[in-house]
């Protein structure tokens, strides 16, 4: 599953233009982005993104939402407010299945399912071991949607 997830995810920052680097070492950070482009007002240009990855089979899904559970830490992490660097938390909704995973064809390769993408940012810390997290349905992730998180942050907002 992690690798399926982490295909996914390189294959989104590849079509939205974004640079992925993984840190050497787990602190809750499964991948760092970078995009960069003229219209962002850093000095450097670039737009920067924290991304925690979580995969669930569709047994955790519902009409409205995407369930993903975190550990305590990694979510106090991502629910901080005003983080000097942006996070969000991207989960993948994929079948139980492995072979139900892709399909393929001689014009497509078809991913199953999708993935969902939240910015914790301002939530507030949970005291509990782990926590629920319901992603919406409706903040599907992909190209065009990584492509405008990363020009509202590189204009000074949040994902």
């Amino acid at each position: 599953m992690e690798s399926f997830q982490e295909g996914y995810l390189r294959a989104v920052c590849a079509s939205a233009g974004c640079v992925i680097a993984r840190p050497e070492i787990d602190e809750g950070i499964d991948v760092n982005l970078t995009h960069r482009a003229e219209s962002h007002l850093a000095t450097d240009r670039v737009a920067r993104l924290e991304i925690q990855l979580k995969a669930t089979t569709t047994s955790n899904l519902s009409s409205d939402f995407v369930k993903v559970r975190l550990r305590q830490d990694r979510y106090n992490y991502y629910a901080v407010s005003n983080p000097s660097v942006h996070k969000i938390v991207v989960g993948l909704a994929m079948p139980t299945d492995q072979a139900a995973w892709i399909a393929s064809n001689h014009n497509a390769l078809s991913v199953h399912y999708c993935a969902y993408w939240i910015n914790l940012a301002g939530a507030g810390e949970t005291s509990t071991e782990a926590k629920d997290v319901k992603i919406p349905k409706a903040q599907i992730f992909d190209d065009v949607a990584l492509c405008d998180i990363m020009e509202r942050i590189g204009q000074g907002g949040a994902p």
